[in-house]
Formats: C-alpha cells, structure tokens, sequence
C-alpha cells in the first residue's frame, strides 16, 4: 500500500502598509481561509482514504483568512459600537449573494441554523467566518490545520519522494517567550509532495508613488476606512474640519469608501436627537480616471420560459442576474485572455443601458463618455453599491476625471495636482485622501524561492498579473507539483472549488472517483502562458479592463468541462430541453460522488437545500421574492421627489419630499431614510425604516414609517404611521416599464395603496392612494392620490 502524498496548503495575507510604517502590522498567514479549506476538503474527500495528506499552515489562531473576524458581543444599535478591529468590519455584508458565496456542499440553512428565511441574502462577515468554521466541522479534521504557525519559507528540492520542504515557526511558542529575553525563533522543517499557494489576490495595501504623500494621518488607504468609527477618526484627524474628502481610485473600493463617506455625513447631519448639522462643511469628491458603472444590489430578470410568466418580473441579487447563462450566445464559453475590441466594448456599454435603464444610467455610469459626448472605448470597470449614484445625482459625491500625479500641503489643507488629457489643474481645499489604489499580491508570494518565482515569471511591479500561470490560472505546466488555489482578481468561492479538483485530479488521475482524467496540460499550457504574457505586455495597459478573469460564467463553466462536470438543472421535473439555463452558482457543479456513505449522503442533502433556497429566490412569488422587491424599491427612493395631493375636490397642495439616507437607528432594520417634506410652506419629517431580510419585523412588513417628533427632536421616531407589504415581484407594463405595488397593513380604518413605475432599476413614478370610510351618517368614502416624480 502506497504512502499518502502529502500536500502543504500556504497563504500568506498581510494588512500591513509599507508607505505608513506606524500602521504596520505583523504579516499573517491565511492559508485557514475559503481556497485553503477547500482545497484540503477536495484532497481529503474526492479520493479514496488515505490517497492525500493535506497540511494547512496558518499564523492567526483561528482560521477565516480575509473573514477571520471578531463575532460581535451583541447586536449594538445603529453603527457605534463594535468589536476590535479585524480584517474586516464583522458587520460588512458581501457584495454578492449567498449563493455564489459558499461551496456546492455546505447550505448555509446548515451553518447559521435554521431555513432559508434566517438566512440574509448578503451575509455579514462574522456570518461568513462561521460558515468556514461548520465548513471544517463538516469536511476538515482538526489535525489538517496548523493553527499559530507562520510558514517563512519554502524550497523546491531535487527529491523525488518529497519534492518541497516548508519551513517555519511556531506562532504559539514565541508568543509565550519573554519579552526580556528576546530569542531568535525556531524554524521547523516538513516535507512535502505537492505546494498549494492559497494567499489570494489582496495582499498589501498598494499606493502609487506619488510626490507629496506622506504618513498624515489624514491619507488613508481605503482598507482602513472599514466602519463608521474609521470615518469618524479620519475627520477627527482633519486639522481644518472642512473641505473636500478625496476619494482616489475608480474601482470597486473606490465606490464603496466615497459612499460610505457620504452617508457618514448624512447620518451626521440628520442624526438621532440632534438638529446640529454637523460635518455640514465637508464634501465627498471621487476621483478616477477608468470608466465604470455602479451597480445596485439587486436587478430585476425573469429566469421562466413559460409563456405564463412573461408579464412578472421578479427582482433578484445582482450576481444571480449577471451569471445568467442565458445571457450569452448559446454553447458558448468565451473566456478569453486578452483586450476587448471597441465593437466588444461598444456592446458590454449598451448592456449596462439596457439592464440599468435610462435614468440611473445617467448617473451609475461614470467617466462613460468625454467632454464631447462621444463613448469611451476603454473597457468599464465595475462597483457595487447602492446609495453611490443617487448621492451622484444629489450632488452629495462630486465626480472629478483625471490622475493624481503629485499633492502639496499648505497649514491646514492638501493641493492634489490632477492630470487630464488637456493638461494639469489643482484640486484645492483637501481635508483629508482616501487612497481606493487597490492591493499588491506580491508579498502573498514571499515564502516561494527566486528559482519557482523565476520559472512562475514573477512581476513584483504588475499588480494585476504578477504571475504567468496556465490551468485557469492554477498552476505551470513547467512545475507540476506546484498549484494555485483562488490566486486571482474576481469571485472566487466557485472557482476555487473546481481549482482545487483539477489539481488533485491531475496529482492522482487515476483514484479520482468520478472517473475523469484531466487533459495533458503540457502543449495547451505553454499556449495558454504565451495568451496570458501578451495579455500582461499590452499596452496601453488601461485597455486590460479590471479583471485578469473577469468571464466568470467562462471561467466557471471552461473548469467544470475540464473536470467532465455536468451542471445541474435548475427546474425539477422538467426536461433540460425545456427549462431555463439559469445563474452559474458553486452548488450546480457539485461533484456526486458514487459512494453510500453517511458523509455523501450528508453531502447531498446539503446541495438539495441550497437548490431548493435558490429555486425559491428565482420563482417570482415567494417570501423570500418579497424581500429583494422591498429593498430594491427603498433603495431607489433615495433623493428629491416632487408632488402633488388630489382628492375629489381636485389638487389640494404640493411640495418636495426628500429622503436622506443614514445609519439604522433601531434594531432588526437594515436601512433608513429621514424623510424631509415641504408643503406649501411647511415642513414636517418622517422617518422610513427597512426590515433586516432575516428580521421578525420583515415576517409582517417590510418598510416601516414613523413620524418624527417636530419639537422635540426632530430627527427622531416618534409614532408609528405605517407598515408596508410589498407584493413578491413586478409587474410588466404594456409599455415596458416594470410596476410594483404595496399595501400599508397597520391602518385598518383607511386603505393605504402604493404603486412604484420603474424603469429598470430606478423609480421613474410612485403614488399613494388612501381611502377612508365613510361616516356613519351616510357619507361616502372619500379617497386622496399623491403621486411623485423625481425632482
């Protein structure tokens, strides 16, 4: 009987910050995050016992990686009190749906208990973390993973029994030593058949060098602006406590640090108990030079092929939309290393149109075209986030085109001086700079020699690919013991997962139960390195686009083909033929394994919950459809609207209702608006509050509307109004729009009926009409219609 092969799995995540030296944290290793679990999960368990040995290294003492976060103490009202510091916030929700952040056999119904309406759609972080941990508990024994030790160094050797040796220290131990009697660490050596690189992609914090940034503790990366106490210490720390807060970076970072500034100062200005306008000095500048368009959280998309169906649309988290196979030319999987043609790009700007709709395209899309309104031809990036364009429209983030190219410091404020195709201009009056300038990967490279980064043609300089791999990006042909797990830019829980298979299935073809074997990658990896280096060499580089691997859906379906991997079907009971393709997902390429054992038993039940949760959030009237209905409509109340009152007796007022985003200031809600009306010359606010989606308050309603104590703090709730329940989807008009109704069910002596005209994604109408009984004397009942349109 043959030895197991045994197999380090290593990742090295630092948040250290080499231009801020006083920030500087110890360097950690994250080989305990997703891509490292994983992996030692597919070695352990998609072969028969005993064929792998899979090691994790890991320096923090519990294992997470990027999601290694504190859990909160409790659940604190609003976002003043949290736990310590980790890499994130605990409170941080992912920016793409539960479905695509996860693995094909662990529902997350069975990590945080219960069914799928205890599950949010976008998890929080610390929810995150104990996904990992019942991820271990299910997959992953204790002994696999190295808690506390810091790998410092690995060597290729010449041995054909062991061909890598790992060295390093034990974390626990040094800890214990007395800081009096400082020693030079114990280095431990193991050795090791095959190497899985684990790190991830977002290393070091990465800041150009650009003249005139120093260590002020008013410029910032963006890593460190993880809460609303890290925006309040940054304008804490502004000396003149006015002028521009510069956001510098158009990607997704960028997007989120300018929005979540500007909320700050929103809560700030309308805050609980307080009519100071505090923070009222400042304003939110963004500063990019690539163009790129802003999505929200959810997009609306119709999944059925049944003609039945055609005038619901139900709304969906934006991931479950954007990997839609059908989206694409059928049997087609372009991925493609390489630029984008000005025809590829002309077409991916008219998509955007097309799902966004022509209102928010106005302001969700950014840099899109030149002073002259001709369209850029440089390929969009991409971010996430829902309040970021209507604080656009507001003018509460001010866009600013052009590079920062050196930055001077008067007495109390900074000078950025910009570059723009016509030339040079200052941006004056800086009170503080967010550096959104993205991560270095390379030091998450720092354990492997300079021969394997040699041969791996390392590019310490080129953040985007440091690396010529093959393998989807998952290893050289030219080092076959060497594998890279979740090494790149993008969504990577799924692809990590099929990463992971085809590198133990090309270590061990002939034991892999599933009866494939991988192609050889000799030949087609060498062509497959020479499309990755012209893609690394082109110039100009901006034409690159923002993802190395941005085909997702390509890069997803191109690794399950390689593995021979069927996709599930989405429908039940219907022939493949006749049912829709649907959303690329982790659980539809999950690997059955034909073995009747506890465990692959226990394997399927976890992929039959998770498809069921996903065909209820794809079926238009379902609870859970509800839910993305409610928040996709809150979100695009954001901002000034114009109306006007009817009754019977025809207009009787008008007047501007604006709504003013900040921080929830009562537990079990997500979001909040204070609501600012003015009519005919008087001002009254209420305050309009959403359910969290996993809440009790969302079982009943979802919006609910409190009126604001005018006298005596008129910033915060008083009495309660109403309570709204949204149907579970839209409806499609004969016009094309979409239309969504609600109902307040709080007022039984009146009916309140709501009616939302959307275009797309951005409400282009909404009224109100309430209708009351008559008196007992006969009377009639009399009705009043409000309607709104955006100011």
């Amino acid at each position: 009987m043959s030895l197991p092969k045994k197999v380090a799995i290593i990742g090295i995540f630092s948040i250290s910050h080499p231009r801020y030296p006083q920030r500087r944290n110890d360097q950690q290793t994250a080989g305990a995050g997703p891509s490292g679990l994983v992996t030692a999960k597919t070695l352990l368990h998609n072969f028969p016992t005993g064929t792998f040995h899979p090691t994790i290294f890991e320096k923090k003492h519990h294992l997470g990686g990027l999601w290694a976060v504190d859990y909160p103490s409790d659940r604190a009202v609003g976002h003043s009190h949290r736990p310590k510091r980790g890499y994130v916030d605990p409170y941080m929700r992912t920016n793409i749906s539960r479905f695509s952040v996860a693995f094909s056999d662990l529902a997350w119904e069975s990590a945080l208990g219960g069914g799928d309406g205890d599950v949010p759609m976008f998890p929080r972080a610390w929810q995150v973390r104990r996904y990992l941990e019942k991820y271990v508990g299910n997959y992953v024994p204790d002994e696999a993973i190295k808690l506390g030790r810091r790998v410092v160094k690995t060597v290729r050797t010449d041995r054909a029994d062991a061909r890598w040796e790992v060295q390093w220290v034990d974390e626990r131990e040094n800890g214990s030593a007395s800081a009096q009697t400082p020693s030079e660490p114990e280095i431990k050596k193991e050795s090791f058949d095959f190497l899985v690189v684990a790190s991830g992609h977002f290393g070091t914090p990465h800041t150009p060098d650009i003249p005139g940034l120093d260590g002020s503790p008013s410029i910032v990366h963006s890593s460190e602006l993880q809460s609303a106490d890290d925006v309040s210490r940054l304008l804490e720390q502004s000396p003149a406590k006015q002028g521009k807060l510069v956001v510098v970076g158009g990607s997704m970072s960028g997007v989120e640090a300018a929005t979540s500034i500007a909320l700050h100062l929103s809560s700030l200005k309308f805050k609980p108990g307080s009519s100071e306008q505090v923070g009222s000095g400042y304003e939110v500048w963004h500063l990019s030079t690539s163009p790129f368009w802003v999505l929200p959280t959810y997009l609306p998309h119709q999944y059925s092929g049944d003609p039945s169906k055609t005038r619901t649309m139900p709304i969906l988290p934006l991931d479950l939309f954007l990997y839609d196979l059908s989206r694409r030319p059928a049997g087609t999987v372009n991925l493609a290393y390489g630029p984008k043609s000005p025809e590829q790009v002309s077409a991916i700007y008219k998509s955007f149109r097309d799902m966004l709709g022509n209102d928010y395209s106005q302001i969700g899309g950014v840099n899109i075209t030149d002073a002259n309104g001709k369209e850029s031809t440089q390929p969009p990036w991409v971010g996430i986030a829902d309040y970021y364009a209507e604080f656009v429209r507001s003018g509460a983030i001010k866009l600013d085109s052009g590079r920062a190219r050196s930055v001077t410091r008067s007495a109390s404020s900074w000078t950025i001086h910009v570059e723009t195709p016509d030339g040079h201009r200052p941006l004056t009056n800086v009170a503080a700079i967010v550096m959104a300038t993205g991560f270095s990967p390379s030091r998450s490279l720092s354990f492997l020699d300079k021969d394997v980064l040699r041969t791996l043609e390392h590019s310490e300089q080129d953040h985007f690919l440091p690396l010529i791999l093959d393998g989807f990006s998952s290893s050289h042909a030219d080092i076959p013991d060497l594998g890279f797990v979740g090494f790149y830019k993008g969504v990577f829980w799924g692809p990590a997962e099929l990463q992971a298979q085809s590198l133990a299935q090309r270590w061990n073809p002939t034991d892999a139960k599933d009866g494939t074997t991988p192609v050889d990658d000799g030949d087609a990896g060498a062509a497959e390195r020479d499309m990755v280096r012209a893609f690394r060499n082109f110039q100009p580089a901006n034409l690159r686009g923002q993802f190395p691997l941005g085909d997702y859906v390509g890069l997803m379906e191109s690794l399950a083909r390689r593995l021979g991997r069927a996709r599930k079907p989405l429908a039940k009971e219907i022939p493949e033929d006749a049912q829709p393709l649907g959303p690329v997902v982790p659980v539809r390429y999950h690997f059955d394994r034909d073995v009747h054992t506890r465990e692959s038993q226990q394997a399927r039940g976890e992929v039959d919950t998770t498809m069921d949760a996903l065909r209820r959030t794809l079926t238009a009237d379902s609870e859970r459809a509800r839910m993305c209905t409610a928040v996709a409509i809150f979100r695009a109340l954001h901002g000034q609207w114009s109306f006007t009152i009817e009754s019977g007796q025809g207009v009787k007022a008008s007047g501007t209702a604006t709504f003013h985003p900040r921080y929830p200031s009562s537990p079990g809600y997500e979001r909040e608006y204070l609501c600012e009306a003015l009519e005919n010359g008087t001002q009254t606010r209420s305050i309009y509050r959403l359910s969290e989606d996993t809440s009790e308050l969302a079982r009943d309603a979802q919006v609910h509307i409190w009126s604001a104590d005018q006298q005596q703090s008129p910033n915060s709730a008083s009495l309660p109004l109403g309570k709204i329940q949204f149907e579970t989807s839209a409806e499609v008009t004969e016009s094309g729009d979409y239309r969504v109704r609600a109902f307040d069910i709080a007022n039984p002596g009146a009916r309140y009926r709501y009616e939302f005209i959307l275009d797309r994604v951005a409400i282009r109408s909404w009224s109100c009409t309430v209708t009351r009984p008559g008196s007992s004397d006969g009377q009639s009942e009399t009705e009043t219609h409000t309607s709104y349109t955006r100011s």
